[in-house]
Order: C-alpha cells, then structure tokens, then sequence
C-alpha cells in the first residue's frame, strides 16, 4: 500500500471516528468520497479487475448484516467500511474490522454487565481507528 493510501486512509477514519464520537452519525458524503476515492487510487495504480470489487466485500457484507439487525449496526459503518477496503484492500478492510470488534467488545461488556446500561449506543469508527492505528505500528 502506498504512502498516499495510508494517509488517506488514515485521515478519512479520524474524521470518521471524531464525527462518530461526537454526533453519532456519519455524513453520506464524507462516506461516499472515501469509497470514490480509494477506487480511483486503486484504478490508478492497479488497473481495472476483480480486486476493485473485491477491496469493497467487508463493508458490502457489514451492510448485509445490518440489513438483518437494523436496531443494532448502522449502515454507516458498512459504508466506512467500504471506503476502508477501497483505501486500503480488503485485506486491511478485514483486519479493521476484526481489530475494532475487539476493542469494542470489553468497552461494551462494561457498559453491559457492570454499568448496566443495556441501551447504551457505542459509535464503532473510534474503535475501527484504534484498529488501524494499531495495524500501522505492527505491520
């Protein structure tokens, strides 16, 4: 992945994540240019073919999801999702996604079971951050 994918990738999941914090809720826009743009960086650098669609299958697959559990998953984070796999590869797409689940997963076992607050909305995109920020000093 070049330099300028990483920085756009990163850049597009701090904006994500700070509007997810602070609103609950992701503009279309801002969600639609990150996957137009990690297409166009991908058609450049590789070319047409199946790993342009291929980038966008873990978003594709979290809006399914979401299409099954309306209530619990916003369709916003299938979208980040999307642009995160068309900025990044799906590889990357995948590994965001696995790594937010498991810095969501103790955050929301507090609210849970020792706050109690069943109800309690968590926005995922500071936790997909965490995930990618995480990735960046591993890999």
């Amino acid at each position: 992945m070049t330099e300028v994918r990483t920085i756009c990738l990163t850049v597009f999941l701090a904006v994500c994540a700070v509007l997810d914090f602070c609103f609950r809720k992701l503009p279309f826009s801002l969600l639609l240019t990150g996957v137009f743009l990690g297409t166009v960086l991908e058609v450049l650098e590789c070319g047409m073919g199946p790993a342009l669609f291929g980038n966008l299958m873990p978003g594709i697959l979290l809006l399914l999801i979401c299409l099954a559990l309306p209530e619990q998953i916003g369709r916003g984070d299938g979208w980040m999702l999307m642009a995160v796999g068309a900025l990044g590869g799906w590889a990357k797409g995948v590994l965001v996604l696995e790594g937010g689940l498991l810095f969501l997963f103790p955050v929301a076992f507090f609210w849970a079971v020792i706050r109690k607050r069943r109800r309690q909305e968590l926005p995922f995109a500071p936790f997909m951050m965490a995930a990618w920020l995480c990735s960046l000093t591993m890999f």
